[in-house]
């Protein structure tokens, strides 16, 4: 019985360390699946979420009164899964909170940096800003967001949101074809490069500077500070 039992012990103690590697090698790739999960989802940011419709209004690439105490300044690529992000958590809080009483301005700059359908983007952008829809433009293009450069911003697509929104269509694809706002495109974001700038979205707010779709409570302590700065 000794000898017998003595055996098993033995046989026994490899497969307890075969099971013990396995769990092991378990609960390792299940790490690595939670955090590479979590990468996914942050690099999608907004998903599916859409952009809520506008509280306010605004002029040009400026939404609320120009004469606000406050800018946030927004730097952003139309094809940055972050930047949609941010559009849905954060900038629709801050024009709740703030831009319709008048307190806040927000400012759009384009900072197209992802590639060829960013830079079409922003083009698209600026011929409905000829128009004066500009906001109307900028949010059919976040709710129209693919993969990134897979031409989710193509031509044709681009003038079927111009369509959709209700632009006089000739005349923007006369500005689109004719690539007139490429070089002031370009400018700008050769300027955000110039300043420091080196991913979207980018925002500050008076002399604090914020990267990324951050909790809502980390602009809004920015924002207070710079409102108490001005009084």
């Amino acid at each position: 019985m000794s000898t017998v039992a003595h055996r098993g012990a033995r046989r026994a103690a490899p497969h307890r360390r075969r099971s013990s590697r396995l769990m092991l090698f378990a609960i390792a790739f299940a790490a690595v699946a939670v955090v590479g999960t979590l990468i996914v989802l942050q690099s999608r940011g907004g998903g599916a979420q859409t952009i809520p419709p506008r509280v306010a209004v605004g002029d040009g690439r400026v939404l609320g009164d120009e004469n606000a105490p406050v800018t946030v300044i927004e730097y952003a690529d139309f094809q940055c899964p972050v930047c949609k992000k941010a559009e849905t958590s954060v900038i629709s809080q801050i024009e709740r909170d703030y831009v319709t009483s008048g307190q806040v301005k927000i400012e759009f700059r384009m900072f197209p940096f992802l590639g060829q359908d960013s830079f079409n983007a922003a083009q698209g952008a600026e011929a409905a800003r000829d128009q004066g829809k500009f906001w109307e433009y900028h949010d059919a293009l976040f709710n129209a967001q693919g993969q990134e450069n897979s031409g989710a911003f193509s031509y044709d697509k681009l003038v079927a949101l111009a369509q959709k929104i209700g632009l006089d269509v000739p005349a923007f694809e006369a500005a689109l074809s004719g690539n007139v706002h490429l070089a002031d495109v370009q400018k700008e974001a050769d300027t955000a490069r110039s300043n420091g700038i080196s991913s979207t979205p980018t925002f500050f707010i008076g002399d604090k500077k914020i990267v990324g779709a951050q909790p809502y409570g980390e602009f809004q302590s920015a924002i207070e500070s710079a409102l108490m700065a001005v009084k």
